[in-house]
């Protein structure tokens, strides 16, 4: 066994760690599927806006069908020259009939961004991985012959 092959070994670990990650997207997805399910749709207000370095987070307030009014932040930090969000700002907001708490902006990026992120990028890892498997593989028998 030389040093090639044994090489080879990270890119079967980097693979694994790709679609672990890909997996763990797949996961959010399921989420979001529960709250599509199970979600009930109402207007929100942006009341403030929560600053960390160059990103920019909107705090939510709604109310239910119920009539109680909850608050949240957004769990998509953007970067503050994408940020378009205003204070006093309508939204529309999905928040899940058993449990209020869990309520997201009814938007694409803030509602998709997870999963396509992870999915993406745990797609990318695995095929990397399994490339750098096989070009040490490949080098490890060139070095036998």
């Amino acid at each position: 066994m030389n040093a090639y092959k044994n090489a080879s070994y990270v890119g079967f670990v980097l693979s694994i760690l790709g679609l672990v990650v890909a997996i763990y997207g797949f996961s959010f997805l399921l989420k979001l599927q529960d709250l599509d399910t199970n979600g009930i749709k109402v207007k929100g207000i942006v009341v403030e806006i929560e600053e960390k370095a160059i990103y920019r987070s909107p705090r939510i307030k709604f109310k239910t069908l119920e009539g109680n009014e909850y608050t949240f932040i957004s769990d998509l930090d953007q970067n503050k020259d994408l940020f378009n969000y205003t204070i006093g700002q309508e939204v529309e907001v999905i928040y899940h009939k058993d449990d209020p708490q869990n309520a997201r902006i009814n938007a694409f990026w803030e509602r998709n961004f997870g999963q396509i992120f992870l999915g993406i990028f745990g797609v990318f890892l695995m095929l990397f991985g399994l490339f750098v498997r096989w070009r040490f593989l490949q080098k490890a028998k060139k070095y036998n012959s």
